[in-house]
């Protein structure tokens, strides 16, 4: 499984760890658990009450 991170604070996110990068921005909450699943080359987003969101990007090469 992926590292998990916790946002400190209200994050617009467009790029994570420098290698993957979003095809569109999204928000991560204060406090939500986000991680980069390589199998699917996404970007989820722990948001509560079991919700995941899930966001398309690509790695850079």
């Amino acid at each position: 499984m992926a590292r998990r991170e916790i946002a400190d604070r209200l994050l617009l996110v467009d790029t994570v760890d420098r290698w993957f990068h979003l095809d569109e921005p999204t928000f991560i909450g204060a406090g939500q658990a986000y991680w980069v699943d390589r199998s699917t080359d996404e970007l989820c987003v722990a948001r509560g009450d079991g919700r995941v969101s899930r966001h398309v990007g690509a790695m850079c090469r």
